[in-house]
C-alpha cells in the first residue's frame, strides 16, 4: 500500500522495485495499491502504467487516506457501499494475510519488504522499519528532523512502555489481526504516531527491523515543527483516550457550538 500525493518523480521506480518475484517465490501473491491524495501531476498515470490498483481518497491528508483505504478494503464488512471514492483496489486488500505500507517518495527501498514479511512470518503482528537501527544516507534527513524524531521516539517509549527508535517511519507491516483491531482517527502526518500508540495499547507484538533511508525525490510536504507538535499531541491524546471516545467528544463539541451559535437573517 503506497500513500501518494504528487509523486510522479518517484512512484514509478518505487513500484518497479517492489520485489514481487521474490515474494512469489516465497509463496505470496502480491497486489500493489496506491492511495492517491488527489494528485495533480502524472502520479496516477504512472501508477496505472506500472500495474498498480488505485484508491482516490476523499479529502486531504495521509492519515485520512490510509483510514479510508482500510475502511474500504479491509476487512470486507467495513466496505462503504455509498462512497465517492474510486476504489480499483477494493478487492486487492481483502483477506490479505499481510499488509505492507511504505511512502511513495523513494526514501524507503522496497527491497526491505522482504525483511518485514520475514518478521511477520516469525510471529510479529506489527513491524516498523527503523531508519535509526539501519542506515540514513547523506542528505536524506535534516538535523532538525533527526532531533525531533529521536525526541518523539523517546517520549513514545516512555508513554507506552514499548521500545521505539523511529516513531515517524513511513514503512510498516501488519498482519490481518492487527488491521482488524486498530482504531484510527488521524488525518495527516500524525498517522504513524497513532499506529504505534494503538498497537502498543492493544498489546500487539511490535518488532522493529533496520532499514535504509534515502534522499527523497521531489518536494517534501512535511512542515517539521507543525508536524512535530501534531505528533506529540497525538501521542498524549491516545495514551488516555481511544479513537471512538475522541470522536464522540469532538462530535459533542461541534453540536454544542452549532446549538449556541445565533443565526442572523440577511
Amino acid at each position: 500500500m503506497l500513500p501518494a500525493l504528487n509523486e510522479e518523480d518517484s512512484i514509478g521506480d518505487v513500484i518497479s522495485d517492489i520485489p514481487v518475484h521474490a515474494l512469489h517465490e516465497k509463496g505470496y501473491d502480491t497486489e500493489i495499491v496506491v492511495i492517491d491524495g488527489n494528485s495533480v501531476d502524472r502520479t496516477l498515470e504512472i501508477a496505472r502504467q506500472k500495474g498498480a490498483r488505485i484508491i482516490i481518497q476523499n479529502g486531504r491528508g495521509k492519515g485520512l487516506g490510509v483510514r479510508q483505504a482500510l475502511a474500504l478494503c479491509h476487512p470486507p464488512e467495513r466496505e462503504h457501499s455509498d462512497s465517492r471514492n474510486f476504489c480499483e483496489g477494493s478487492t486487492a486488500m481483502r483477506d490479505a494475510k499481510y499488509l505492507v505500507m511504505l511512502d511513495a517518495d523513494g526514501t524507503y527501498p522496497p527491497v526491505h519488504i522482504l525483511d518485514l514479511i520475514d518478521a511477520l512470518e516469525k510471529g510479529a503482528e506489527v513491524v516498523m522499519g527503523s531508519r535509526f537501527l539501519g542506515a540514513i544516507a547523506e542528505g536524506a534527513m535534516t538535523k532538525l528532523n533527526r532531533f525531533g524524531n529521536n525526541a518523539l521516539s523517546d517520549i513514545a517509549t516512555l508513554l507506552y512502555q514499548q521500545r521505539c527508535t523511529d516513531l515517524c517511519t513511513g514503512m510498516w507491516g501488519f498482519n490481518a489481526r492487527a488491521l482488524d483491531i486498530l482504531e484510527l482517527d488521524s488525518r495527516h502526518f500524525e498517522l504513524e504516531a497513532e499506529l504505534f500508540a494503538e498497537s502498543a495499547k492493544k498489546g500487539l507484538d511490535i518488532v522493529e527491523i533496520p532499514i535504509t533511508y534515502l534522499p527523497r525525490q521531489g518536494e517534501t510536504k512535511l512542515v517539521p515543527l507543525k508536524a512535530g507538535f501534531a505528533i506529540l499531541d497525538k501521542l498524549i491524546e491516545r495514551r488516555f483516550f481511544n479513537a471512538s471516545g475522541i470522536l464522540e467528544m469532538k462530535t459533542a463539541k461541534r453540536s454544542e457550538k452549532r446549538s449556541s451559535t445565533p443565526f442572523q437573517l440577511l
